[in-house]
């Protein structure tokens, strides 16, 4: 017996599949018929196809729409001239010609094209007359001129260097002068074979934007341009350098101008170079403020501008506030003009640059509003479907919805911290944001690259993936305003790995944006995490370049936020620069500071604090020696000293070696200040207590009794005691030759400087020969060492040639003396072009030397202009430091009064 099979369950409507309702129509027809049953498969197979096709041509649809309001938007831009190519000597420059000024402002437009000072419509206001004078400059009569232009971001440096650009090419520049003119802004320098030229352009202008970064390319062109001074092409050439900020480096004493020495170009051995820019004009705009009527006229020009309408004026109230000190310079005045003008719904009028740049941002959103990629849009389907019955108004005000604010502002300041380099570049940056798309990454980067196209070169090719925003002031405060989404970012852009000539920009926007506490906590704790292996990157880049650049860069930024970095951190990076010699001066003594940078213990503190505080500021004061600043060097190598003695007095087993080494310090210290006396009994102290610890333990002590009796003997010969002061150098180098005999590498520095100093007792103790063989052997070992690594062995080498010089020339071999003395200043003028405060006197007794070689072979007229050169230095040191320099001085005079003798008019 079998029991009936179970009843179906019943199923409810909602349990329907897919397939099923998809079908019902049809069973619904009475469509069953077995010819019939293909057609479900066949609508299976279409609806999946159709779908499909849909979305791809959406998708293909949406970018042609995209394309077709870049193409109109374009077609709305006036129209730009390209960059050309000239040829100066055996180099083609490339130039960016200063644009037509335009004729009116359109909407929907960037700010970077609306404010920046090549494409503005705002017309230009002359204040001061700075323009006029530089037309006066560019047409003088000489062949070749440097003008400097200098003042802080917004102070109209680029505009004014557009408006020179214009005046000189404009059509009616002929009935001005007697020459064409070609003029633009230098984008690329290289070398050229071709030398011919078609056209009849007499006169050249070169306009070098942010200079005071781009110190190779200052030299560069200068270069290039003095190779080229005797090409009969030109009737003149004139370079103009737009510098934001001066040099915090040590500037020369002959140079007051330090908006000048910001440009000293590294590595350069042509004595032209430096002569030519000492003798370029100058105009800071910092100097010479807008005054009430200017800024009255400026606003007013600007507001016409950006209404488009040249009969509007701007309210009584609106121009009634200009006398705040907020709009000194023209970038604010032009701002608040253009709000003024296009005004936002809800705009708040700003009273500081943080509120008016912040609304010039809501501008600049509409901007990014019109690129946005519809796959990064943050609106709905919903959205979607509405748009597309709105009318063109809803249109516009939808597209501003769908941008991601967030995500726009932090992607344009990624790409205002640093120069992309590429796409890959892009998105492994962006990657980084907060708010970053995951897969449609690749869209924004290319919307980063629409918004802000780069420049192409003369080959058609970019050097960036993209622009920055501008003008810088606004670039910097979003950069500063979105510093808590950006530390990702910036811990990546400031990592050992991103060390490299495009860390420059990201050093620069980070300096100039510390003015911004936040920024400037976020910037120094990510340096503290990583600061000595960023440092030695640094060290290693710079090494290998042979340019101090990156240390330079690296070190201001340092400085802007070394108040949030850790004194035990920046002491360790401090003791990591070992190999960058005087490339990495500036930098040490930055670190130095700031390891420094410890309270004071007091009385009842530890012996390891006082310990610890007395070893940074004995390492502060050789920095601070080695950068020039002598007086603050012997005041902190004193107060080290003290407390030396004070540890050296209750625990003399570890603290007299370090007493010893102090006292050795403050004797060249008090030498270099003029205290002669006191440098004599402080290095006896130090060779005293070497002395006795040599005895007990002479292995670890020899080579420091030979320092201190290197230094003794110095000391002895300033007192006027030669024969001592031989006694005490033969003695130092008898200590380091066997020293050096046993560890080469590690003694070789040592014995040549106790080598050249003997040299010179034994000269003096009239035993030319004799100190001839010895300056040899210390050029020698110099010279291998230099060959080495010459940022710490070059300066030692300079010396060691100046001083053999002397003894070839006491023993009659002139023609070899002046071939040695030429090497030592072309030594001379490049250390002094990299840390002029150190090497400019020693370049000054060079010159001397020189002189009197020069008067030897005969050669008078040259030894008197070699001789005024020298003078000429010294008279500047003595201005600020008498009691270093008088005597220099004094020999100097000397030698300018016996090459006069040869003179029937002597002076």
């Amino acid at each position: 017996m079998t029991e009936p099979s179970p009843s179906p369950i019943p199923t409810t409507s909602s349990g329907q599949s897919w397939i099923d309702w998809l079908l019902s129509p049809l069973d619904n027809l009475g469509i069953t018929h077995p010819s019939l049953t293909w057609l479900p498969a066949l609508i299976l197979t279409i609806v999946p196809l159709v779908c499909l096709l849909w979305r791809r041509s959406r998708s293909k649809l949406q970018q042609k729409f995209q394309e077709l309001r870049t193409s109109k938007r374009r077609q709305k831009l006036p129209p730009i001239t390209l960059p050309f190519t000239t040829e100066v000597g055996d180099h083609l420059l490339t130039l960016e010609p200063a644009q037509p000024q335009h004729e009116n402002a359109p909407k929907v437009m960037s700010i970077k094209r609306l404010l920046s000072a090549n494409s503005t419509p705002v017309p230009f206001l002359d204040r001061a007359e700075a323009l006029t004078r530089l037309e006066t400059w560019a047409r003088s009569k000489e062949q070749l001129a440097i003008h400097v232009l200098g003042g802080d971001g917004g102070s109209g440096k680029t505009r004014l260097g557009v408006e020179l650009c214009r005046r000189l090419t404009h059509p009616d520049a002929r009935h001005r002068g007697t020459s064409a003119w070609k003029a633009g802004f230098l984008r690329r320098i290289e070398k050229s074979d071709n030398t011919s030229s078609n056209d009849d352009t007499s006169s050249l202008l070169l306009v070098v934007d942010y200079a005071e970064a781009r110190r190779n390319r200052v030299e560069e062109v200068i270069n290039a341009v003095l190779r080229a001074s005797n090409d009969l092409k030109w009737q003149r050439v004139r370079i103009v350098f737009l510098v934001r900020r001066p040099s915090p480096l040590p500037v020369t004493h002959r140079s007051s101008n330090e908006w000048l020495d910001t440009l000293r170009p590294q590595e350069s051995q042509n004595e032209g170079l430096n002569r030519l820019l000492d003798e370029a004009s100058t105009i800071i705009l910092n100097d010479e403020e807008l005054s009430d009527t200017e800024r009255r006229e400026l606003f007013t020009q600007a507001y016409r501008s950006f209404t488009n309408s040249p009969d509007s004026l701007p309210s009584a109230d609106l121009t009634g506030r200009l006398s705040d000190p907020m709009y000194s310079q023209p970038l604010l005045v032009t701002v608040d003009a253009f709000l003024n003008a296009r005004p936002l719904p809800n705009s708040r009028n700003g009273c500081s640059p943080g509120e008016l740049f912040e609304e010039v941002l809501r501008h600049e959103e509409r901007y990014w509003a019109e690129h946005w990629p519809s796959n990064l849009a943050v609106n709905t389907d919903r959205d979607q479907q509405r748009k597309a019955a709105a009318t063109p108004t809803d249109a516009q005000d939808e597209k501003r919805k769908s941008l991601n604010r967030e995500l726009a502002r932090q992607a344009v300041a990624a790409a205002t911290l640093t120069d992309i380099q590429d796409g890959e570049d892009a998105i492994s940056l962006l990657q980084l944001l907060p708010t970053n798309p995951g897969e449609n990454i690749k869209d924004l980067a290319k919307w980063l690259r629409d918004c802000y196209p780069p420049h192409m070169n003369s080959n058609g090719h970019s050097a960036l993936w993209c622009e920055h925003l501008e003008p810088d002031r606004i670039g910097e405060h979003l950069v500063v305003s979105e510093a808590n989404n950006l530390a990702s970012l910036l811990r990546e852009l400031l990592s050992p790995s991103r060390v490299g000539t495009s860390s420059l920009r990201t050093w620069t926007v980070l300096e100039r944006s510390s003015v911004a506490p936040r920024l400037k906590e976020n910037v120094g704790q990510i340096l503290n995490d990583v600061l000595v292996e960023v440092t030695q990157a640094v060290q290693a880049q710079v090494v290998d370049s042979q340019s101090p650049d990156l240390a330079t860069g690296f070190a201001k930024l340092f400085s802007a936020v070394r108040s949030h970095v850790e004194p035990d951190k920046a002491h360790k990076a401090e003791q990591a620069l070992s190999k960058g010699g005087y490339l990495t001066a500036f930098l040490e003594c930055e670190l130095a500071q700031r390891a420094a940078d410890i309270s004071r213990p007091t009385e009842d503190a530890s012996e390891t604090d006082r310990a610890t505080y007395a070893s940074r500021r004995l390492s502060l004061s050789r920095c601070l020696a080695a950068s020039g600043r002598r007086d603050e060097a012997l005041e902190t190598a004193q107060e080290a000293t003290k407390l030396y003695r004070t540890l050296a007095e209750h625990n003399p087993a570890a603290y007299t070696p370090d007493l010893a080494g102090s006292l050795n310090n403050l004797a060249s210290y008090l030498a270099s200040n003029g205290q002669r006396h006191e440098a004599l009994q402080t290095a006896q102290e130090a060779v005293s207590i070497r002395r006795t610890l040599a005895e007990h333990n002479p292995t670890a002590y020899n080579p420091k009794l030979a320092i201190s009796l290197d230094n003794l003997a110095l000391r002895l010969a300033e007192d006027g005691q030669r024969g001592k002061a031989l006694e005490a150098a033969q003695e130092a180098t008898d200590y380091y030759h066997n020293l050096a005999r046993e560890d080469r590498k590690v003694y070789d520095p040592n014995y040549a400087t106790s080598l050249n100093n003997l040299a010179k007792y034994l000269a003096e103790d009239g035993q030319r020969d004799e100190a001839l063989t010895t300056a040899r052997k210390a050029v020698s070992i110099r010279r291998r060492l230099a060959d080495q690594n010459p940022a710490i062995y070059a300066p030692d080498l300079a010396m060691s040639l100046n001083n053999l010089a002397i003894y070839l020339s006491q023993v009659g071999q002139r023609s070899e003396a002046l071939t040695t003395i030429w090497e030592s200043i072309s030594l001379y003028r490049r250390l002094a072009d990299h840390s002029p405060a150190t090497y400019i006197p020693e370049l000054a007794k060079s010159l001397s030397n020189l002189a009197l070689r020069l008067d030897e072979d005969g050669q008078h007229d040259e030894a008197l202009k070699t001789v005024q050169e020298a003078v000429d230095i010294y008279h500047g040191l003595v201005r600020s430091e008498p009691h270093t320099f008088s005597r220099d001085f004094i020999r100097c005079l000397n030698t300018r009064a016996s090459i006069l003798e040869h003179f029937d008019e002597p002076e």
